[in-house]
């Protein structure tokens, strides 16, 4: 298994096609959340869309530094003497523009991951039957995530010491995402930490009742996410299937899956702000239910009822169940629910 085959336009074409798919569900979930939604926002969905969108500032980084990359490559291929695709001289300075990027996919992985963390605990917060074991559980994965990315963080910046050798050409190069070591730590404490993400929301999950619909979408969120897991194992694959090879290079097929892991991440975090288009649009208020608990109070409102809809009740029956209820109490609209109760009752009034 070498580095994945693609020509460079391919490349670029492709990490912006990924790029565009995650565009449209980020912007749809922050029209959805910020412009459509009514009503106070929790905190924990406040952080959960901020979140989001420092994923999409880092992947959008990422994606512009493999796009000047591999068109660098472009300008140069088919010169003599490249190193990693490009002329010596510009070798150090590609190398460690690369070795910079990778601060941004673990930002983007990273924010995801915390963003979704957020949104489970603002789906806590709506329901207080969730319980106090759920919100612990949450913290756990919250602290586990959050040193999970300080363990990235702190192998790229100390695998290699000094720092340089990360871009040294020559002859020293030394890289934490192409080390078995630091890959092994780096891939059980990613995939790890998405199998606790992942397992979070069964336990919120178990305690709802959901709709068949609902369900199926919760399902297809799960499933999005779970591609993420794989993308990073396939990138774990690549590097041992090269292992012990000193020129081979899985550089493209890095850049590929780590790509396509940020963009599943993001597709399954914004996920849920889709359902807007797959409902109906909020059907208007039924007062039924409400008149009937509002008229049971009120026996004079309840014999009015029972004259209206009792065609053998006499005029005189009618007026006189009317009759004791008072004008102050038909326009009220502590009593009544708005736009029922006094434009029924005054109708009827002029009907007998």
């Amino acid at each position: 298994m070498g580095d994945v085959n693609l020509p460079l336009e391919g490349f670029i074409a492709l990490d912006w096609a990924l790029l565009f798919l995650a565009s449209i569900f980020v912007f749809t979930r922050i029209w959805e959340r910020t412009w459509r939604r009514v009503g106070p926002r929790s905190i924990a969905g406040i952080i959960s869309d901020i979140f989001v969108i420092c994923s999409y500032i880092s992947a959008v980084t990422f994606i512009g530094i493999n796009t000047w990359k591999n068109s660098l490559r472009i300008k140069h291929r088919g010169q003599p003497n490249l190193y990693y695709g490009v002329p010596m001289d510009l070798s150090a300075h590609l190398l460690k523009v690369s070795w910079e990027s990778l601060f941004f996919i673990y930002i983007s992985l990273w924010f995801s991951k915390g963003a979704f963390i957020a949104f489970y605990f603002e789906l806590f917060n709506k329901d207080p039957e969730l319980g106090r074991r759920c919100k612990v559980a949450g913290v756990f994965v919250s602290v586990i995530t959050f040193l999970t990315f300080l363990l990235h963080m702190l192998l790229l910046q100390f695998w290699c010491q000094p720092v340089s050798l990360n871009w040294d050409i020559t002859g020293h190069l030394c890289s934490a995402v192409h080390n078995m070591e630091s890959v092994t730590i780096s891939t059980f404490a990613n995939v790890g930490t998405d199998l606790l993400i992942i397992m979070l929301p069964i336990m919120v999950l178990k305690n709802l009742t959901f709709r068949k619909s609902a369900l199926w979408g919760w399902l297809f969120i799960l499933f999005i996410g779970s591609i993420s897991i794989v993308a990073a194992i396939v990138r774990y694959g690549a590097l041992r299937a090269v292992w012990g090879q000193p020129k081979a290079s899985v550089t493209h097929t890095i850049d590929v899956s780590s790509m396509v892991e940020i963009t599943t991440s993001l597709l399954a975090v914004c996920s849920p702000s889709l359902r807007v288009f797959f409902r109906g649009r909020n059907k208007p208020h039924q007062p039924m239910e409400r008149d009937v608990r509002d008229i049971s109070t009120h026996p004079d409102l309840l014999s009015t009822v029972k004259s209206a809809l009792d065609p053998r009740s006499s005029d005189v029956d009618s007026q006189k169940h009317l009759s004791p209820v008072p004008e102050n109490q038909l326009a009220s609209s502590d009593d009544l629910p708005m736009g029922s109760g006094t434009s029924t009752l005054t109708s009827f009034t002029r009907s007998v």
